[in-house]
């Protein structure tokens, strides 16, 4: 088994990322809960960030990806040291002896011992989102909406068929009305647009060449994304259905 710690995981993702041409900042880590740390970045097109960080370009409103990497640090742990590893810290209660310090002989170990296919790693979290600047410039209307949340939908499908979960989220906005909040013909704006994708990491199977191509897969399709959210947007700005 590898010997799998969290920042390695983290560096290793960071370098998929760059690998599909994307460039991060704001990267932040902490701990959600005792036993569970998380690592989150901003993705963008390396090449808009360049322009971003080079200040040529005041506001350079461009679409970018929030990657979040949630870890099992139980399960990290276990992927480090293996089965037969966790075998040492057990008590062999047949005869009520420890395997010791020497740990357990071939004859000791529990036959198809292994860790249960239910049991992840992680999850890998991205979700692309378009600059705000964009949601403001676009009439807000029924039809309108719905070319959106199609476009969406379609791109998030086509995008994403190597993860485990994908989905378009569109809030609903309801700006105030002299007539208050019961008026009818007040318009629903879409707000906090964003296509998410989900990928699983097994605890079970995953060693550091399964782990890469995860994390590949991931940079991938956030790198697709981010062009699939921008041609959204420019075909909508053409007119186009």
């Amino acid at each position: 088994m590898p010997n799998f710690t969290r920042h390695q995981i983290a560096y290793n993702l960071l370098s998929a990322l760059r690998g599909a041409g994307l460039g991060v900042r704001d990267e932040f880590e902490g701990r959600q809960e005792p036993s569970s740390w998380f690592f989150r970045c901003l993705a963008y097109d390396q090449s808009e960030l360049d322009i971003m960080e080079s200040g040529a370009i005041d506001a350079l409103h461009a679409p970018s990806a929030l990657v979040e990497l949630s870890l099992d640090e139980v399960a990290v742990t276990a992927a480090a040291i293996g089965p037969e590893g966790l075998l040492s810290y057990l008590s062999w209660e047949a005869d009520d002896e420890p395997f010791g310090e020497a740990g357990p002989t071939p004859e000791d170990k529990i036959p198809g011992l292994g860790f249960h296919p239910d049991v992840h790693l992680g999850y890998l979290a991205l979700d692309v989102a378009p600059p705000s600047l964009w949601m403001d410039e676009r009439r807000s209307d029924p039809e309108s909406n719905e070319a959106l949340a199609r476009r969406l939908a379609v791109m998030a499908q086509q995008v994403g068929g190597v993860c485990d979960v994908v989905e378009v989220h569109i809030e609903g906005a309801l700006d105030a009305s002299e007539d208050g909040w019961a008026d009818r013909t007040a318009e629903v704006r879409p707000a906090g647009v964003s296509v998410h994708f989900t990928l699983e990491i097994p605890l079970a199977g995953t060693g550091e060449r399964e782990l890469s191509m995860k994390f590949d897969d991931g940079a991938r399709t956030a790198a697709a994304a981010i062009d699939g959210m921008r041609l959204v947007f420019q075909r909508l700005s053409a007119g186009e259905r």
